[in-house]
């Protein structure tokens, strides 16, 4: 009952808000379709093309707030200034009667290729233009003489003009939705989830036998769940906080950064998980009564702070929650010194750690940037220049296949139906992202929302024949509908879109002939444009997902090798250090979410004559170093925690630091040849490639292995690791014996180096767990081989 409790609301806050952005959409069509239809005769005159009205609006109002909103009418301006005046000099200088179905799929080519290379320009002010490219050429080619050079282009930006306000109407009407609010909502659903999963697992940490304490592990397993789903809903949402400014007038900079700042609280929790997962047995041996009775206070106390959260209070910069947690863990401090630590003692110093952390992150006070940021911006300035020309060349790549697919879907387009060859271009026109995406999938939910959609509005206009000027109305059940459908795992953002437009064209348009005939030839000509789009594809970028996925493992394992190099290097207590380490695992984040991307794109895309994509194998590399990103968070904080101790008057302290500092030397040794390593070996493509490498060098392979170690073993055993925190372990209880500060010194000298000790063996186990995953993949790509690791390693 109690996950229903945190579980359902959450769904139903969701249903709602996507619920709700479905009502805005037709709100927005709506006064598009009145405009068009029923507007005054000045303005009808200047809505010529409808469509690019209803095209607009559904790329800027679907799961918009009001900031994103206005983001994107910015977007629509900016894509009117850039095309409006650059077409009126072509045709004016051409003249309209002379435009030719290829001229025009020239025109269309040249200049979609100037609007598609620039970075700075948005990639919604991108579709947006390549729409009033593809409408004003080929209007030009329909209509001749009659098309203006200047009144054209005016029409179409008359047009997006309707289209950007009726999304900002929309947004208004019948109160403003404002991103700032569905942070603030979604925030508080957050915080009764963290509470909830905090508390089972705190009485799971204090349970009275192993049954009972998975249990409430398990009962916790769908919040978790749930929690990771609003968090990436938060930062989603986020994007358009920024501009609510120019909407709110007390606006607090602190609404910007609030899905960082639960990241903070997400990672303790994770951690508290983790531990609880690795302890043997229970009840856990370092709690004693007094323990048990201060940990209940502190989650009492630590529900009270997450009820503080929950009205908002956090997002007050002004407001200070009361401190009472360093009285809390002084008191909690003084029981560590009796206990004897040994490594099955970890995972419970881990777990008092993690509920530490959570303490101190659930103030959520904005954390002020390091004196560092001077030396962080020359290493990206330095990055950006080391990639100018991959940039250079993902630019020109992208660039090509804009132009040269719009300008052969606008040309076959006429060639097959002159009259309706808008189509082709206009829906691949608002196809296009930047980056791979899996082109099949999307032309396939584009051809099959086009199709549902067009079958509607035919059997609308059928049916109310007789009635056009109300048939609009059966439009607003459908945009609520595939507002939802978007949403769905078969159709998509991309299906979704389509259906609704594929409707629209056909109940909200006039003068476009039988429905009938008007509903076949746009799905011809739909065919053709996704065609050309997946060929330019194909010919320009022929990199499947799955391939795309595996470079990306191995750049994540690259930037772990990095954060592994920089926690081991660190000496002393440096913060621009420490800020450097926390800079590398937040870009080694980036990389994971990208991976996790790309993965989800992987499984959608069609094999074809290769192997099927393995995502489950994908799927625990990314969960593995999803956990070790935990890991290096809590393990930094231990360290911070550990360098902040006063060193000046017991040496023994330093000793403690000099042990801390060989186990995270030994732990790059072990681990950073095994992850280079690694990073190499899932870049091997295929059989053929395997025996080339092995064929190539087998003379000079069979001399070298015969001295050689075995390299088909783990890069790290797991009875290494274990030895290895024995050790760690046991030379840390000599250190901390010889302590003579206070009782909270050390107890607090025990806490924290324990807790990293526990950090240390689960990098290392983590890194084989990896290593196993990468080679499940290699031989899953080479069933027919039976693989030797040894010298296909030694030979990387």
């Amino acid at each position: 009952m109690k996950v229903k409790a945190v579980t359902t609301p959450h769904a139903e806050a969701i249903w709602r808000e996507r619920l709700g952005s479905a009502f805005r959409t037709a709100i927005a069509c709506t006064i598009i379709g009145c405009t068009a239809l029923y507007g005054p005769e000045p303005v009808r005159h200047q809505i010529q093309y409808p469509s690019v009205a209803y095209v607009t609006a559904i790329l800027i109002v679907s799961d918009a707030t009001l900031g994103t909103t206005i983001r994107g009418s910015w977007n629509a301006f900016c894509a009117t200034v850039l095309v409006v005046p650059s077409t009126v000099l072509c045709l004016w200088l051409v003249g309209p009667d002379r435009f030719t179905e290829t001229s025009a799929a020239v025109a269309v080519s040249l200049s979609a290729f100037l609007v598609a290379l620039p970075e700075c320009l948005p990639i919604l002010a991108k579709r947006i233009a390549f729409v009033q490219l593809v409408i004003i050429y080929v209007g030009a080619v329909v209509r001749g003489p009659d098309a203006g050079p200047v009144a054209h282009p005016v029409h179409i930006a008359a047009c997006t003009a309707l289209g950007a306000s009726a999304s900002v109407l929309a947004l208004i009407l019948p109160y403003p939705r404002l991103a700032v609010t569905e942070v603030k909502k979604q925030f508080q659903i957050y915080t009764e989830n963290a509470s909830e999963r905090s508390s089972l697992y705190m009485k799971a940490f204090l349970s009275e036998d192993k049954p009972t304490a998975q249990d409430l592990i398990s009962q916790a397993e769908p919040i978790a769940k749930s929690g990771t789903k609003l968090l990436g809903h938060i930062n989603v949402i986020q994007e358009g906080v920024k501009w609510d400014r120019y909407c709110v007038q007390d606006f607090k900079s602190s609404f910007v950064k609030m899905g960082d700042r639960l990241d903070n609280v997400e990672t303790p929790i994770k951690g508290m998980k983790m531990a609880l997962a690795n302890i043997p047995s229970f009840p856990v041996d370092v709690i004693n009564e007094d323990l048990k009775t201060i940990l209940q206070s502190g989650r009492v106390q630590q529900m009270l702070k997450l009820e503080h959260a929950k009205c908002f209070i956090p997002f007050d910069e002004a407001m200070t929650v009361p401190e009472q947690k360093d009285e809390l863990f002084d008191k909690s401090l003084n029981t560590f010194t009796s206990v004897s630590p040994t490594h099955k003692h970890l995972p419970a110093f881990f777990f008092l750690s993690c509920f530490e952390l959570l303490e101190n992150n659930l103030n959520m006070s904005p954390k002020p940037r390091s004196l560092d940021d001077h030396q962080v911006n020359i290493a990206e300035e330095s990055r950006v220049v080391t990639n100018l020309t991959r940039w250079a060349k993902e630019r020109l790549v992208f660039g090509l296949k804009c132009s040269l697919s719009l300008g052969l879907a606008v040309l076959l387009g006429m060639f097959f139906d002159r009259k309706n060859g808008y189509w082709s271009g206009l829906t691949i026109a608002i196809s296009f992202v930047e980056g791979r995406v899996p082109i099949f999938t999307v032309a396939n939910n584009r051809i099959q929302g086009t199709a549902i959609g067009s079958v509607y509005g035919v059997l609308g206009s059928v049916l109310l024949n007789q009635f056009a000027e109300i048939r609009f109305i059966i439009l607003l059940p459908w945009i609520v509908f595939t507002s939802l459908l978007q949403h769905s795992q078969m159709f998509g953002e991309s299906g979704g879109i389509s259906a609704v437009i594929g409707a629209l064209l056909i109940l909200g348009r006039k003068n476009f002939g039988p429905p009938k005939q008007f509903a076949i030839a746009r799905l011809t000509e739909v065919s053709i444009g996704l065609f050309c789009m997946v060929l330019l594809e194909v010919i320009l970028n022929p990199v499947r997902a799955a391939t795309l996925v595996k470079f990306q493992v191995s750049r994540c394992l690259g930037t772990l090798d990095d954060c592994l190099h920089r926690i081991a290097s660190q000496k002393e207590n440096i913060t621009p250090h420490f800020f450097s380490m926390k800079e590398s695992i937040r870009r080694l984040k980036t990389d994971i979410d990208e991976l996790k991307h790309l993965i989800n794109d992987a499984k959608t895309e069609p094999s074809f004559w290769f192997l099927p994509f393995k995502a489950s194998c994908y799927i625990n590399v990314q969960e593995s170093l999803s956990k070790m990103v935990d890991l290096m968070q809590i393990l930094i904080y231990n360290m911070e925690l550990i360098s902040s101790l006063p060193q000046s008057s017991d040496v023994s302290l330093k000793e403690l630091h000099q042990h801390i500092n060989e186990n995270l030397s030994t732990l790059k040794e072990n681990t950073s040849p095994c992850v280079k390593r690694l990073q190499k070996l899932i870049l091997v493509k295929s059989n053929d490639a395997i025996e080339h490498h092995l064929q190539e060098k087998e003379r000079f392979l069979d001399l070298e292995l015969a001295s050689g170690t075995a390299l088909d073993t783990p890069c790290v055993s797991t009875e290494a690791a274990t030895k290895a925190m024995n050790g760690f372990v046991d030379r840390l209880q000599e250190v901390t014996d010889r302590i003579q500060g206070g009782e909270a010194c050390k107890g607090k000298t025990i806490l924290h180096s324990n807790s990293l000790g526990f950090c240390i063996g689960s990098l290392a186990g983590e890194t084989i767990h990896i290593e196993e995953c990468i080679k499940g993949i290699i031989r899953s790509e080479n069933p027919s081989r039976q693989l030797d690791f040894n010298k296909l390693c030694y030979k990387i």
